[in-house]
Protein backbone atom coordinates (compact mmCIF):
# COMPACT_ATOMS: atom_id res chain seq x y z
CA UNK A 1 0.00 0.00 0.00
CA UNK A 2 1.30 3.30 -0.85
CA UNK A 3 1.93 5.73 1.95
CA UNK A 4 -0.61 8.59 2.57
CA UNK A 5 0.84 11.89 0.61
CA UNK A 6 1.81 14.75 2.18
CA UNK A 7 -0.61 17.25 3.31
CA UNK A 8 -1.31 19.28 0.30
CA UNK A 9 0.79 23.40 1.05
CA UNK A 10 -1.67 24.84 -1.70
CA UNK A 11 -2.06 28.25 -2.81
CA UNK A 12 -5.72 28.58 -1.20
CA UNK A 13 -3.83 26.57 2.14
CA UNK A 14 -1.31 30.00 2.20
CA UNK A 15 -4.46 32.40 1.92
CA UNK A 16 -5.89 30.63 4.29
CA UNK A 17 -2.68 30.79 6.75
CA UNK A 18 -2.43 34.81 6.11
CA UNK A 19 -6.28 35.00 7.39
CA UNK A 20 -5.05 33.09 10.32
CA UNK A 21 -2.28 35.42 10.74
CA UNK A 22 -4.42 38.75 10.73
CA UNK A 23 -6.42 36.83 13.46
CA UNK A 24 -3.29 38.31 15.92
CA UNK A 25 -3.89 41.71 14.50
CA UNK A 26 -4.58 44.27 17.60
CA UNK A 27 -8.20 45.70 17.40
CA UNK A 28 -9.69 42.53 16.23
CA UNK A 29 -12.03 40.12 18.08
CA UNK A 30 -10.96 38.78 21.21
CA UNK A 31 -12.36 35.76 23.27
CA UNK A 32 -14.76 36.75 25.76
CA UNK A 33 -13.18 38.00 29.07
CA UNK A 34 -13.16 34.62 31.72
CA UNK A 35 -15.45 32.67 29.43
CA UNK A 36 -13.74 28.96 28.51
CA UNK A 37 -14.16 26.06 25.94
CA UNK A 38 -13.54 22.83 27.15
CA UNK A 39 -13.98 19.77 24.41
CA UNK A 40 -13.37 16.47 25.31
CA UNK A 41 -13.15 13.78 22.33
CA UNK A 42 -13.93 10.05 23.66
CA UNK A 43 -11.95 8.07 20.78
CA UNK A 44 -14.62 5.51 18.90
CA UNK A 45 -17.45 6.14 21.56
CA UNK A 46 -20.77 5.50 19.90
CA UNK A 47 -24.07 7.47 21.10
CA UNK A 48 -26.16 4.93 22.08
CA UNK A 49 -23.71 3.45 24.59
CA UNK A 50 -23.05 6.52 26.18
CA UNK A 51 -27.15 7.34 26.34
CA UNK A 52 -27.70 4.32 27.91
CA UNK A 53 -25.38 4.50 30.64
CA UNK A 54 -25.93 8.68 31.15
CA UNK A 55 -27.18 9.31 34.27
CA UNK A 56 -30.62 11.48 35.47
CA UNK A 57 -28.77 14.19 37.45
CA UNK A 58 -26.24 15.09 34.10
CA UNK A 59 -29.31 15.02 31.51
CA UNK A 60 -30.60 17.54 33.75
CA UNK A 61 -27.57 19.82 33.48
CA UNK A 62 -26.98 18.59 29.63
CA UNK A 63 -27.60 19.99 26.55
CA UNK A 64 -27.58 16.82 24.34
CA UNK A 65 -27.82 15.07 20.88
CA UNK A 66 -27.84 11.28 20.67
CA UNK A 67 -27.78 11.42 16.80
CA UNK A 68 -25.44 13.59 16.21
CA UNK A 69 -23.35 12.54 12.99
CA UNK A 70 -19.44 12.65 11.79
CA UNK A 71 -17.79 12.60 8.05
CA UNK A 72 -16.82 9.93 6.26
CA UNK A 73 -14.28 7.60 6.42
CA UNK A 74 -15.31 7.41 9.48
CA UNK A 75 -11.83 7.62 10.95
CA UNK A 76 -10.52 9.26 13.79
CA UNK A 77 -7.48 11.79 11.85
CA UNK A 78 -10.16 12.69 9.08
CA UNK A 79 -13.13 13.06 12.20
CA UNK A 80 -11.42 14.70 14.33
CA UNK A 81 -9.55 17.21 11.30
CA UNK A 82 -13.40 17.68 11.09
CA UNK A 83 -13.81 18.66 14.64
CA UNK A 84 -11.58 21.34 14.89
CA UNK A 85 -11.48 22.83 11.73
CA UNK A 86 -14.98 23.63 11.12
CA UNK A 87 -15.46 21.74 7.50
CA UNK A 88 -15.37 18.37 6.14
CA UNK A 89 -12.99 16.35 4.51
CA UNK A 90 -14.29 17.74 0.54
CA UNK A 91 -12.86 20.39 1.96
CA UNK A 92 -9.79 20.08 4.38
CA UNK A 93 -8.54 16.59 2.14
CA UNK A 94 -7.51 14.66 5.02
CA UNK A 95 -8.70 10.86 4.40
CA UNK A 96 -5.40 9.64 5.38
CA UNK A 97 -5.25 7.59 9.35
CA UNK A 98 -1.82 7.79 9.71
CA UNK A 99 0.52 10.33 10.01
CA UNK A 100 4.00 11.19 10.62
CA UNK A 101 5.86 14.41 11.39
CA UNK A 102 7.39 14.39 8.11
CA UNK A 103 3.95 14.79 6.09
CA UNK A 104 3.73 18.07 7.91
CA UNK A 105 0.84 19.73 9.59
CA UNK A 106 -2.81 20.72 9.10
CA UNK A 107 -2.47 24.30 7.40
CA UNK A 108 -5.91 25.05 7.53
CA UNK A 109 -7.58 27.71 10.06
CA UNK A 110 -8.48 25.69 13.46
CA UNK A 111 -9.69 26.70 16.86
CA UNK A 112 -6.67 26.35 17.77
CA UNK A 113 -5.25 29.17 15.63
CA UNK A 114 -8.16 31.26 15.78
CA UNK A 115 -8.54 31.13 19.48
CA UNK A 116 -4.16 31.89 19.85
CA UNK A 117 -4.29 34.58 17.00
CA UNK A 118 -6.95 36.35 19.09
CA UNK A 119 -5.16 36.21 22.21
CA UNK A 120 -6.65 33.15 24.01
CA UNK A 121 -5.24 30.66 25.97
CA UNK A 122 -5.25 27.13 24.33
CA UNK A 123 -3.99 23.94 25.80
CA UNK A 124 -4.17 20.56 23.69
CA UNK A 125 -3.72 17.03 25.79
CA UNK A 126 -3.80 13.79 23.30
CA UNK A 127 -3.89 10.51 23.78
CA UNK A 128 -2.27 9.60 20.27
CA UNK A 129 0.11 10.83 19.26
CA UNK A 130 -0.59 11.60 14.98
CA UNK A 131 -3.39 13.65 16.60
CA UNK A 132 -0.51 16.47 16.91
CA UNK A 133 -0.90 17.07 12.82
CA UNK A 134 -3.58 19.07 14.02
CA UNK A 135 -1.82 21.72 16.14
CA UNK A 136 0.61 23.95 14.49
CA UNK A 137 4.09 22.90 15.45
CA UNK A 138 4.83 25.82 17.75
CA UNK A 139 1.93 25.41 20.32
CA UNK A 140 2.83 22.58 22.42
CA UNK A 141 0.71 19.72 22.68
CA UNK A 142 0.96 17.23 25.86
CA UNK A 143 0.67 13.48 24.24
CA UNK A 144 -0.32 11.35 27.11
CA UNK A 145 0.66 8.08 25.57
CA UNK A 146 -2.32 5.17 26.52
CA UNK A 147 -2.33 3.12 27.78
CA UNK A 148 -0.17 4.50 30.34
CA UNK A 149 -2.51 6.94 30.71
CA UNK A 150 -5.92 5.50 30.73
CA UNK A 151 -9.19 8.33 30.74
CA UNK A 152 -9.19 8.64 33.96
CA UNK A 153 -5.91 9.57 34.56
CA UNK A 154 -6.16 12.09 31.66
CA UNK A 155 -9.15 13.78 33.21
CA UNK A 156 -7.35 14.48 36.09
CA UNK A 157 -4.68 15.90 34.20
CA UNK A 158 -6.95 17.82 31.89
CA UNK A 159 -8.41 19.37 35.51
CA UNK A 160 -5.50 20.43 36.74
CA UNK A 161 -4.29 22.24 33.99
CA UNK A 162 -7.50 23.68 33.59
CA UNK A 163 -7.30 25.07 37.12
CA UNK A 164 -3.79 25.74 37.12
CA UNK A 165 -3.92 27.58 33.58
CA UNK A 166 -7.56 28.88 33.19
CA UNK A 167 -7.12 28.48 29.21
CA UNK A 168 -9.81 29.47 26.76
CA UNK A 169 -9.40 26.43 25.41
CA UNK A 170 -9.07 23.02 26.19
CA UNK A 171 -8.84 20.37 24.01
CA UNK A 172 -8.90 16.28 25.65
CA UNK A 173 -8.54 13.40 23.35
CA UNK A 174 -9.46 10.17 25.33
CA UNK A 175 -8.14 6.42 23.13
CA UNK A 176 -10.21 3.91 25.71
CA UNK A 177 -12.88 3.64 23.80
CA UNK A 178 -11.35 3.32 20.78
CA UNK A 179 -9.18 0.89 22.32
CA UNK A 180 -11.54 -1.50 23.53
CA UNK A 181 -13.92 -1.50 20.61
CA UNK A 182 -10.81 -2.81 18.34
CA UNK A 183 -9.88 -5.22 20.86
CA UNK A 184 -12.89 -6.63 21.91
CA UNK A 185 -15.43 -5.58 19.93
CA UNK A 186 -18.09 -2.45 19.77
CA UNK A 187 -20.56 -2.91 22.27
CA UNK A 188 -19.10 -5.99 24.22
CA UNK A 189 -18.95 -5.94 27.97
CA UNK A 190 -15.30 -4.82 27.94
CA UNK A 191 -15.86 -1.99 25.83
CA UNK A 192 -19.53 -1.10 27.94
CA UNK A 193 -17.55 -1.04 30.77
CA UNK A 194 -15.08 1.50 29.41
CA UNK A 195 -18.08 3.86 28.06
CA UNK A 196 -20.04 3.40 31.53
CA UNK A 197 -16.67 5.17 33.19
CA UNK A 198 -17.38 8.25 31.67
CA UNK A 199 -20.03 9.73 33.04
CA UNK A 200 -18.16 9.64 36.39
CA UNK A 201 -15.21 11.42 34.64
CA UNK A 202 -17.03 13.77 33.22
CA UNK A 203 -18.63 14.19 36.54
CA UNK A 204 -15.58 15.18 37.92
CA UNK A 205 -14.42 17.43 35.80
CA UNK A 206 -17.03 19.71 35.99
CA UNK A 207 -16.82 19.17 40.31
CA UNK A 208 -13.13 20.67 39.65
CA UNK A 209 -15.04 23.60 37.03
CA UNK A 210 -17.35 24.22 40.01
CA UNK A 211 -14.10 24.43 42.21
CA UNK A 212 -12.43 27.11 40.45
CA UNK A 213 -14.94 29.20 40.36
CA UNK A 214 -15.49 29.21 36.54
CA UNK A 215 -18.77 27.52 36.33
CA UNK A 216 -21.00 30.18 34.89
CA UNK A 217 -18.14 31.01 32.18
CA UNK A 218 -17.72 27.31 31.05
CA UNK A 219 -18.75 25.45 28.06
CA UNK A 220 -17.91 22.23 28.59
CA UNK A 221 -18.73 19.69 25.20
CA UNK A 222 -18.38 15.80 25.25
CA UNK A 223 -18.47 14.24 21.96
CA UNK A 224 -16.74 11.25 19.66
CA UNK A 225 -14.67 11.43 16.42
CA UNK A 226 -16.65 7.79 15.70
CA UNK A 227 -18.71 4.79 16.50
CA UNK A 228 -18.05 1.53 15.74
CA UNK A 229 -19.30 -1.78 14.51
CA UNK A 230 -17.66 -5.47 15.37
CA UNK A 231 -13.88 -4.66 15.93
CA UNK A 232 -14.01 -1.87 12.84
CA UNK A 233 -15.31 1.36 11.88
CA UNK A 234 -14.81 3.17 8.96
CA UNK A 235 -17.93 3.16 6.94
CA UNK A 236 -21.03 4.91 6.77
CA UNK A 237 -22.96 2.55 8.77
CA UNK A 238 -25.13 4.39 11.78
CA UNK A 239 -23.30 2.54 14.27
CA UNK A 240 -19.90 3.90 12.99
CA UNK A 241 -21.08 7.93 12.17
CA UNK A 242 -23.37 8.18 15.00
CA UNK A 243 -21.52 10.34 17.74
CA UNK A 244 -22.83 11.91 20.91
CA UNK A 245 -22.76 15.63 21.47
CA UNK A 246 -23.49 17.05 24.74
CA UNK A 247 -22.53 20.54 26.35
CA UNK A 248 -22.65 21.37 29.55
CA UNK A 249 -21.32 23.99 32.40
CA UNK A 250 -22.74 27.50 33.10
CA UNK A 251 -22.81 28.64 28.89
CA UNK A 252 -24.99 25.38 28.48
CA UNK A 253 -28.65 24.74 28.24
CA UNK A 254 -29.76 22.90 31.25
CA UNK A 255 -32.44 19.35 30.84
CA UNK A 256 -32.40 20.08 26.75
CA UNK A 257 -32.63 16.90 24.42
CA UNK A 258 -31.65 18.97 21.14
CA UNK A 259 -33.69 18.62 17.98
CA UNK A 260 -31.36 20.36 15.06
CA UNK A 261 -29.26 17.97 13.20
CA UNK A 262 -25.42 18.30 14.40
CA UNK A 263 -22.31 17.64 12.34
CA UNK A 264 -18.75 16.93 13.70
CA UNK A 265 -17.62 20.28 11.99
CA UNK A 266 -20.43 22.00 14.23
CA UNK A 267 -18.16 21.42 17.28
CA UNK A 268 -15.60 24.11 15.89
CA UNK A 269 -18.30 26.47 15.07
CA UNK A 270 -19.91 26.41 18.98
CA UNK A 271 -16.34 26.77 20.44
CA UNK A 272 -15.99 29.67 18.55
CA UNK A 273 -19.35 31.14 18.91
CA UNK A 274 -19.48 30.56 22.77
CA UNK A 275 -16.06 32.48 23.11
CA UNK A 276 -17.14 35.19 21.45
CA UNK A 277 -15.16 34.80 18.70
CA UNK A 278 -16.03 35.06 14.82
CA UNK A 279 -17.16 32.03 12.61
CA UNK A 280 -15.21 31.97 9.41
CA UNK A 281 -18.17 32.32 6.44
CA UNK A 282 -16.09 29.65 4.85
CA UNK A 283 -16.94 27.01 7.39
CA UNK A 284 -19.80 24.50 6.96
CA UNK A 285 -19.61 24.37 10.50
CA UNK A 286 -22.59 26.20 12.38
CA UNK A 287 -22.97 27.26 16.28
CA UNK A 288 -25.53 24.66 17.99
CA UNK A 289 -27.07 27.57 19.35
CA UNK A 290 -30.00 25.74 20.44
CA UNK A 291 -27.45 24.29 23.23
CA UNK A 292 -25.87 27.38 24.55
CA UNK A 293 -28.13 28.98 27.70
CA UNK A 294 -27.36 33.05 26.55
CA UNK A 295 -25.57 34.37 23.44
CA UNK A 296 -22.17 35.00 23.91
CA UNK A 297 -21.20 38.89 24.96
CA UNK A 298 -19.99 41.11 21.57
CA UNK A 299 -21.99 38.68 19.44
Amino acid sequence: MRPPPRFPRTAPALLLLLLVALQAVPGLARPAAERAVVILSFDGMRADALEGTWPAPLRQQAAASWSARTVLPSLTLPAHTSMVSGVGPEVHGVRFNDWTPEMGRLTLPTIFTRVRGAGGGVVVLLAKQKLRFLVPADLPAEWLAFPRYRQAAVLDVAAQRFRQERPALLFVHVADPDDAGHRRGWMSAPYLAVVREVPALVERFLEQVRAAGAWEQTLLIVTSDHGGHGVVHGSGRPEDVTIPWIALGGLARAGVELTQPIMIYDTAATALFALGLPVLPSWQGRPVREALAATPAGR
